[in-house]
This record gives structure tokens, C-alpha cells and sequence, in this order.
């Protein structure tokens, strides 16, 4: 199979190159805004008897209305959106999704990205399909390719993905090929003691053993994700606030969501809460609400893609 391509305009920066140019926005230089990104993942069975949203269609279906649903709240607060899909739920929507009137005839992904402008990444835990497999389902699914790998272990450096996902790859399940073009995620296995990975803004990381060193001969950015959650995104406008974060660099700040939790109506109402209880911070410019692929373009469009690692503590 041919390599998946990107058609998105995801990674605009590495054609325009690096040319610094002020932040946009009514917002004084003095002051660095936030980029915040939205991200949620669906996962691949924790084991044979557990759940499939590819083999249970009422279970995916539920879920697919529910991300639908999440999405257009999302929207309707003008805020960006980042699925991250694994294998499991892919080959579900190739095999239950065919789209409904209120989606316009279009799947879920489809109608993630082609009617609200939203981003799907691949996401991929590789105990059985790599990353190229999940992104040649996506392509399956109607879907552009997105080259930003939405994912991996970086701690303990030997257990390492950095340096794995420098490298083209072929699928594990497919005649497929595909290369990663920029990361987000990198975290431990099961996300313990992570401190040392909380980390806002974008860096290119050094390599396995020096995953928190800037080193600009490296391949590939990292968008840093700070102490996920909202709690992390108030300390980090604390800062803001206190004049601590260089309006030269880049901020970045990641709220994820479980798949799971969408199921819950309780749950999309407190997160709208929390979205709105921002609003004065939004409309003063102090916070934007990005893709994680735009904020890879504004790294460059806008800060001539300066490295810029800020360590929660």
C-alpha cells in the first residue's frame, strides 16, 4: 500500500517555514496566552472478555452518539477538539458506522473533522496494530492521515518510544506505511509518577535517555501537556498572571477526557461548567482553545518554533 499521506493542513509549519511573527489577538505582548487542547482517547480491549466496540455494535454505538454529542458541545463553546483513536473503535466505525441524518450521512470521524473542523490523530498502544495500522484504518474510515502520534512512553528512558517513532513504520496487521511528523502524550506506563513530564509548551527531545533536553538537531516536536486537567490549567494562569511565563515562548496546557466518561451526561455538563468558568480569561485573548496540530502551526507561524520547556512545580 501506498504511505498514508497527510491532507489535512496539520503540519503547515514545516512547509512555511519558521517565521516569527507577533502572537494574534488584542492580547498585550507582555503577556503569554495559554493554548489549551482538548484530547480524548478510546482504548483497545484491556483483555479477551473485556468489551469491543468492533465486535458489540449497541456498545459502539453508544459511544459513537456520545462523541457526537461531546463534540457538538464542545463546538458550540467554540472550543477545538482532539479524538484519539486506537484500532478497536476505528474497525468499529468501519463496521457499524454508516453515518446518520444527523450527521449528515458521515461517519464519526468524517463528521468530527469535515463538519466541525476538529482533529483525529492515530493513538496506538501496538500490542497488536502500530501506529501505521491504526492510521490506515482511519484512512479507511474517510479520514485524512494525521502524522501526529498521539501517545508514548518516554519514562523510564529504557522503555522509551522516542527514538521507535523517529522511524518510518509499516503496519503490524496492514500493507501500510506510515511516519510520525510530531508527538504529544509522552507519559509513563500506567501515567505513574509522571511530575517530571509536566511540562508546558513544545520541545524536540534530545533522545530516550534525555527526553526533557531541547536538542534542535532532533526530528520530532513534543507538545508538552502541563499537569493534566483543569487544576493544572488554573495553576498555569496563575503564573500567567503572576508575570511568571515568557511572552516569547510557547504554552501549552492538555485537558483529556476518557472515552468512558462521555457515556455520563453529568459529566459533559461539568465539563461545559468548566469551559464557561474560563470565559473572561477566552475573551481577554489570555486563553485559546486550539487543535493540537494548529498549536504545532502557530508554534511556527508565530513563534519561529522556539523550543520552550516551562516545568510545573
Amino acid at each position: 500500500m501506498r504511505l498514508a499521506s497527510c491532507a489535512l493542513l496539520l503540519f503547515a509549519f514545516f512547509m512555511v517555514g519558521c517565521t516569527p511573527t507577533a502572537p494574534s489577538g488584542d492580547l498585550s505582548h507582555d503577556i503569554a496566552p495559554i493554548y489549551v487542547s482538548i484530547i480524548c482517547h478510546n482504548e483497545e480491549p484491556f483483555n479477551a472478555t473485556a468489551v469491543a466496540y468492533s465486535e458489540d455494535r449497541e456498545y459502539f454505538m453508544r459511544n459513537r452518539d456520545a462523541t457526537v454529542e461531546f463534540a457538538r458541545m464542545l463546538y458550540s463553546e467554540g472550543v477545538k477538539f482532539n479524538l484519539q483513536s486506537d484500532w478497536d473503535f476505528a474497525l468499529g466505525v468501519l463496521n457499524y458506522d454508516q453515518g446518520s441524518h444527523s450527521t449528515g450521512n458521515k461517519n464519526v470521524l468524517q463528521y468530527l473533522v469535515y463538519n466541525l473542523a476538529f482533529e483525529v490523530d492515530p493513538h496506538a498502544h501496538e500490542k497488536r496494530y502500530n501506529y501505521a495500522d491504526v492510521a490506515h484504518l482511519h484512512e479507511e474510515a474517510g479520514v485524512p492521515v494525521s502524522h501526529l502520534a498521539g501517545g508514548l512512553l518516554a519514562l523510564p528512558s529504557e522503555n522509551s518510544k522516542l527514538e521507535y517513532l523517529w522511524n518510518p513504520l509499516s503496519g503490524a496487521q496492514f500493507d501500510c506505511a506510515w511516519k510520525a511528523e510530531a508527538l504529544w502524550g509522552g507519559g509513563t506506563a500506567n501515567h505513574v509518577n509522571e511530575e517530571a513530564l509536566w511540562i508546558s509548551g513544545i520541545w524536540k527531545p534530545q533522545d530516550n535517555a534525555h527526553f526533557t533536553t531541547h536538542d534542535e538537531g532532533a526530528p520530532l516536536p513534543h507538545i508538552g501537556g502541563y499537569k493534566d486537567g483543569w487544576d493544572g490549567l488554573r495553576d498555569l494562569l496563575q503564573h500567567q498572571e503572576e508575570g511568571a511565563l515568557d511572552a516569547s515562548g510557547i504554552y501549552t496546557q492538555s485537558i483529556f477526557v476518557r472515552q468512558a466518561d462521555l457515556l455520563d451526561p453529568a459529566f459533559m455538563l461539568a465539563f461545559k461548567d468548566e469551559i464557561r468558568s474560563f470565559n473572561e480569561k477566552t475573551e481577554a485573548g489570555l486563553l485559546r482553545w486550539v487543535g493540537l496540530n494548529e498549536v504545532l502551526d502557530i508554534w511556527g507561524t508565530e513563534y519561529d518554533c522556539r523550543p520552550n520547556l516551562f516545568q510545573y512545580s
